[in-house]
């Protein structure tokens, strides 16, 4: 792994900064049989009241978009700092120990000292080959304190990557788009459901100010407000007159669509494995997407060919960042596999199942 090295830690230079949240995650694997306790119906997870399940013994890690992405862009070779909050506990301590193992710059991590605060949890019932519902406390990671940042260094930073990290103040977003407009940062956002919520009159100068906006169908089709069984390459289009730079639209089992800013569009199909847990392929698409782009240029097709393997990877292993490999190693993978990616026009354009 290669890493830049500096002492002390806050006086070396960011490649980029990830702002998201830092969640402990405890992993539950969920036996599931037609004559058992728990099963599955129309891709629903039932389980008896009053059961009594016999699990593995549940795999603690750490999660949550700000520590996942921040992770990968690390392994990826870049000097990458985190704007998170933690709390006091044992859950905090857990994450920053494996931040500092890492090597991620916590010059911007946020502490919350108060005796009743605490960290972030997940909890991951997850049913193997099928899919994993999840349990969320946010605790403190959705109180971020924006008013306590050091903006003028983050004016010198080349990069942020903005993930989902709870409920912020509606001027933070336009705060960071601010970054991007008068200091020419460049950002790349990967919101959450929740922050689409809040609509395009609160994350819209974000969006617009965002070199890369990568989200799921769902929530495309949210921002957009489109139908259900709208076209992806439809969804696509009216992300491109929310954002000029390069967006991305995930489909889960159907693959990844992409539109450049000079409006080619792109895609490719997912990679056939077995997976073990979906959580945490969103961030190591995108991050692994975006690391790309800042290590070798504006290459998609080779970008979404990189994310597409290092996505791959992480859904076979249990944790969001577990399966995580440097880009070397996508390199050297790639050259055995025979990955294709489409560019697409209006008249001939795959489309995954709704």
């Amino acid at each position: 792994m290669k890493q830049a090295s500096c002492t002390p830690a806050s006086a070396c230079p960011l490649d980029i900064v990830c702002i998201g949240s830092a969640l402990e995650d405890i992993f539950i694997n969920v036996p599931v049989h037609d004559d058992a306790t728990a099963f599955i119906r129309s891709n629903h997870l039932s389980i008896s009241l009053g059961a009594k399940i016999n699990v593995d013994y549940p795999l603690i890690e750490v999660g949550g978009g700000g520590t996942n992405t921040a992770m990968n862009f690390s392994i990826q070779g870049l000097k990458v700092g985190l704007l998170s909050k933690i709390a006091n506990d044992d859950g905090g301590h857990l994450i920053r120990n494996r931040l500092e193992d890492a090597r991620i710059d916590l010059r911007y991590l946020q502490v919350d000292t108060d005796s009743a605060a605490h960290t972030g949890m997940s909890i991951i019932l997850n049913v193997p080959q099928h899919d994993r519902s999840v349990l969320v406390n946010r605790g403190v990671s959705h109180g971020i304190d924006f008013d306590t940042v050091d903006w003028d260094q983050f004016k010198t930073v080349p990069w942020l990557y903005v993930a989902s990290y709870g409920s912020p103040n509606e001027d933070d977003f336009e705060r960071l788009a601010a970054l991007a407009r008068d200091h020419d940062v460049k950002i790349a956002f990967n919101p959450s459901i929740n922050q689409i919520k809040r609509g395009l009159k609160v994350i819209g100068p974000l969006i617009e100010a965002s070199v890369i906006v990568s989200m799921n169908r769902t929530e495309a089709t949210l921002l957009t407000k489109s139908k259900k069984n709208e076209r992806v390459t439809v969804l696509l289009d009216k992300m491109r007159d929310l954002c000029p730079g390069l967006t991305l639209i995930t489909c889960g089992a159907s693959g990844v669509f992409a539109a450049d800013a000079n409006n080619r569009r792109y895609y490719i199909p997912p990679m056939k494995v077995n997976a073990t847990s979906t959580l945490g392929a969103g961030d190591a698409f995108c991050s692994t997407f975006t690391a790309s782009i800042i290590k070798d240029g504006w290459d998609v097709p080779l970008a979404l060919k990189r994310a597409n393997v290092s996505a791959a990877h992480v859904i076979q292993e249990p944790g969001a960042q577990r399966g995580l490999l440097p880009i070397d190693d996508l390199d050297a993978e790639l050259k055995t596999l025979n990955l294709s990616v489409d560019v697409l026009d209006k008249e001939m354009t795959p489309q995954p199942t709704p």
